[in-house]
């Protein structure tokens, strides 16, 4: 009898330091969901010694598995160098992954276009669900405070999106802000909390807050203002105007310092999320 292979999170790696960071963010997904992390680089054509570009390129995987697994003792790390086009082979890497990460931008070789421009396009193509990964250092402890903060948007179900938040929430130790787009007192919003409230089970810290606020016309500026704590933001990728905001170099520019890391949810990588839209074509990002 065959054992099925759990599909791994796959970690986008090209040698920055925010890729580092990433890989560490994408080795507690993966620990908590017992799955395996797979570390891809990903090398364009043109190098004067290609011999020497791959061999510098296994260097560089083998040291961050080192690191990983120092830091996860249990995890399973697998490691790949592939050749091409960043954001092309990363998109078809997300069609086995569970999820996909990479981090808010890339070194200026790692393709064309502005800096992020690799990670909105991935936001857009991937075929898994997508971490767009911020991260102060590698890894360091947890603060007192941990939040997901769920965008709901204007479907009538966020049943889904929620459960999501609820299950991150709990592998995070974290508390939920959910943002709804209708007025305070309305069905859909008290929906929302009656989702919200049914994310709790027995293994739920007690101080877990779980709250409903209005969704604000300016969702950057709300997480800029708790800049200081660890947020995962998880969102549809299906609303083009909240993705361009998140995606944009606006959006870079004042969470480029925090930890706070963009979940965008597809049904094909991760396993607690739905949503399968494909996202408009993002201008504004920086690479």
């Amino acid at each position: 009898m065959t054992v099925p292979v759990s599909p791994p999170v796959v970690v986008g790696i090209d040698g920055s330091k925010v890729a580092f960071r990433a890989a560490f963010w994408a080795a507690e997904e993966a620990t908590s969901a017992d799955v395996p992390l797979r570390l891809v680089t990903v090398l364009a054509g043109g190098a004067e010694d290609p011999y020497k570009t791959v061999t510098k390129a296994c260097a560089e995987l083998s040291r961050i598995k080192a690191a990983l697994q120092d830091y996860e003792p249990a995890l399973e790390v697998e490691c790949d160098v592939l050749a091409g086009d960043p954001g092309d082979v990363l998109a078809e890497a997300s069609r086995s992954a569970r999820l996909l990460c990479v981090g808010w931008k890339g070194t200026h070789n790692s393709g064309p276009g502005r800096r992020g421009s690799t990670a909105s396009m991935l936001a857009r193509t991937a075929k898994s669900s997508v971490a767009i990964v911020h991260r102060r250092h590698a890894h360091h402890p947890v603060g007192p405070h941990r939040w997901v903060v769920a965008i709901c948007d204007d479907r009538s179900d966020s049943t889904r999106l929620l459960q999501t938040a609820g299950a991150e929430a709990r592998s995070r130790a974290a508390s939920i802000l959910a943002l709804s787009p209708w007025p305070a007192e309305s069905e859909q919003t008290a929906d929302i909390r009656a989702a919200l409230a049914a994310t709790a089970d027995n293994g739920t810290a007690q101080d877990m807050v779980r709250c409903v606020l209005p969704r604000p016309d300016d969702i950057v500026d709300l997480l800029a203002l708790s800049a200081q704590i660890d947020q995962l933001v998880i969102a549809w990728p299906d609303d083009p105007g909240l993705i361009n905001q998140l995606l944009s170099s606006r959006s870079t520019e004042l969470l480029r310092e925090t930890d706070c890391t963009l979940l965008i949810l597809r049904d094909a990588g991760h396993a607690r999320t739905a949503g399968t839209s494909a996202l408009p074509d993002v201008s504004d990002g920086g690479r």
